[in-house]
C-alpha cells in the first residue's frame, strides 16, 4: 500500500536527513524503502562502515511508530510527502547529490515549472535592496510565461520576494527551515497563508523541529536546487543568501547579483560575487529575463520605448498585453486587462493616433 510505503520513507528520511546521498544509495541497492527495512542488519552493516549509529536508529522499534504518526499527521493537515523519484518531487533538485529523500509540500504550485528563479539576500535589508527586489520580481510578473520564485520566507530580501511575486501574480515557493507545524518566523504567517494561496510551502524537515543554525543552511540547498538560477539581492560578506548563491553555483545553476555602493556594507557579499565573476550584475529590471532567454533583445528593446511618463495604468496595461501577447483584437485586449471594452476601444483609439499600435483587420500590434 502506497501509506505504507510512506511511513517507510518517513522513517528513512529522519534516520539519513543528514546523509541523503547514502539514503539514496540503500534504496536503491535494496529496491525501496520497503525493503531495506526488511533487510537483516547483518547484510546493511556491509554497506554501512562504521554506521553502526545509523543502523542503531534504524532498527529501533520505535522508528516505524513514530513515521506512521508523522504520516497520519501529514494526511490530516493536507500536506503531501514527496517521495525523491515522485513525479511531482522538484526535478531540478534531484540533480543534486545532497537533495532530500523526501520533502513535506502544503500547497497547489508546480514544483516542476518550466522556468524558477531563487531570490534571496539578508534579513536586514535596506530600502534600496527591498525596491530592487520588487521591481526585478514585479518585471518577472509581466512576462508570459511567469517563472516560479523560491525564496525562504526569511525577514528581509526573502519576505521581499515573496510578497513582490505575490503582487505581480507569480507563484512562489516558501522554503522553511523547520517543520510544516510552525511558521518561521512568526512574522511571515499571513505572508505563508497568503503564500499557500497561490503557492505552497516546502521543507524536509519533520513537524516539531526548531529552526537552528544547520537547519537554516540545510534549507539553503533546496532554495538553489529547486530552481534554475539564484538572485543575491543583498547581501553581507556572510549570511545564508550569499551561501545560498554559491549552492547555486555549485550545482551548476546562473547566479545573479544587485550590486551596492563600495561604502554599502550590506552589498558586500553582492560586490565580490561580481568582483570574482561568480555573479552576473543585474543592472536593471531586464537582465535577468535577457540572460535566461525569458525574453529576446528585441522585445528588450522595445519594452525600453514601450511606456510614456504620462501614460496612465490603463494605457499601460493595454500596451502590456500587447507585447506580451500581440496581435489581440480589442475583445481579447479588454479580457486581458479586465478593463471595459468601451474603455479599450477609445484607449486603441488614442494610440493608433499617436502611431503607437497598428490596426491589422480587427487585430492590434505595437508599433517599432
Amino acid at each position: 500500500m502506497e501509506s505504507d510505503r510512506l511511513v517507510y520513507l518517513c522513517a528513512l528520511s529522519k534516520v539519513f536527513a543528514y546523509r541523503c546521498a547514502i539514503g539514496r544509495q540503500l534504496m536503491d541497492a535494496f529496491g525501496g524503502p520497503e525493503a531495506l527495512f526488511k533487510t537483516p542488519r547483518r547484510d546493511l552493516s556491509e554497506l554501512l562502515h562504521h554506521g553502526e549509529s545509523l543502523l542503531d536508529q534504524l532498527f529501533d522499534p520505535a522508528l516505524l511508530d513514530w513515521a506512521a504518526d508523522e504520516v497520519s499527521w501529514a494526511r490530516n493537515y493536507d500536506i503531501h510527502l514527496l517521495s525523491c523519484d515522485d513525479p511531482a518531487y522538484p526535478r531540478r533538485l534531484t540533480a543534486c547529490s545532497d537533495a532530500p529523500l523526501m520533502l513535506y509540500y502544503k500547497g497547489t504550485a508546480d514544483l516542476n515549472a518550466d522556468r524558477s528563479l531563487a531570490v534571496v539576500g539578508t534579513r536586514k535589508a535596506s530600502w534600496y535592496g527591498r525596491e530592487s527586489c520588487r521591481r526585478i520580481v514585479g518585471r518577472l510578473g509581466e512576462l508570459r510565461e511567469k517563472p516560479l520564485i523560491v525564496s525562504g520566507m526569511a525577514l528581509g530580501i526573502d519576505g521581499s520576494a515573496h510578497a513582490a511575486a505575490l503582487e505581480a501574480g507569480l507563484p512562489t515557493i516558501g522554503v522553511l527551515p523547520g517543520g510544516l507545524d510552525e511558521i518561521y518566523p512568526r512574522q511571515h504567517r499571513e505572508l505563508a497563508r497568503r503564500t499557500l494561496a497561490s503557492g505552497a510551502l516546502v521543507t524536509d524537515f519533520a513537524r516539531g523541529t526548531q529552526p537552528v543554525a544547520h537547519t537554516f543552511l540545510r534549507r539553503n540547498r533546496i532554495i538553489a536546487g529547486m530552481a534554475d538560477a539564484t538572485l543575491l539581492v543583498e547581501s553581507f560578506n556572510k549570511g545564508g543568501g550569499l551561501i545560498t548563491a554559491l549552492l547555486a553555483a555549485s550545482y551548476q545553476r546562473e547566479v545573479f547579483a544587485v550590486p551596492g555602493r563600495m561604502t554599502d556594507a550590506s552589498f558586500e557579499g553582492c560586490n565580490q560575487l561580481i568582483a570574482r565573476r561568480e555573479a552576473t550584475l543585474v543592472a536593471d529590471a531586464d537582465a535577468i529575463p535577457l540572460a535566461m532567454g525569458w525574453i529576446s533583445a528585441r522585445q528588450q528593446k522595445a519594452r525600453v520605448s514601450l511606456f510614456r511618463p504620462d501614460d496612465p495604468p490603463e494605457r499601460r496595461e493595454v500596451l502590456r498585453c500587447l507585447q506580451d501577447r500581440a496581435p489581440l483584437a480589442a475583445e481579447e485586449l479588454a479580457a486581458c486587462t479586465h478593463l471595459d471594452a468601451r474603455v479599450v476601444n477609445l484607449l486603441l483609439l488614442e494610440l493608433e493616433m499617436e502611431g503607437r499600435v497598428v490596426a491589422d483587420g480587427n487585430k492590434f500590434f505595437l508599433t517599432l
